[in-house]
């Protein structure tokens, strides 16, 4: 069963830089954290990974995490 209300989404840039951050779930219901990154200039230079957690706070604490490395990396949220 989806718990949308549960999932969370973030995006930043940096100069010609882009960052995404996703907490959601797949199609089996499995929560999964999506980092997409790349060039937001050039299409086609990015890159994507998608992590399964083995449940919703392990999901949360691996995406706090990230969204702080992206705040202090310089990256404003968008």
């Amino acid at each position: 069963m989806y718990q949308l209300d549960k999932w969370q989404h973030s995006s930043w840039s940096k100069d010609t830089r882009f960052y995404s951050l996703e907490l959601c779930q797949d199609l089996f219901g499995n929560w999964i954290v999506k980092r997409t990154w790349g060039s937001a200039v050039r299409r086609g230079f990015g890159q994507e990974t998608y992590t399964v957690c083995p449940d919703y706070q392990t999901g949360l604490l691996w995406y706090e995490k990230q969204f702080s490395r992206r705040q202090k990396r310089g990256y404003d949220l968008r």
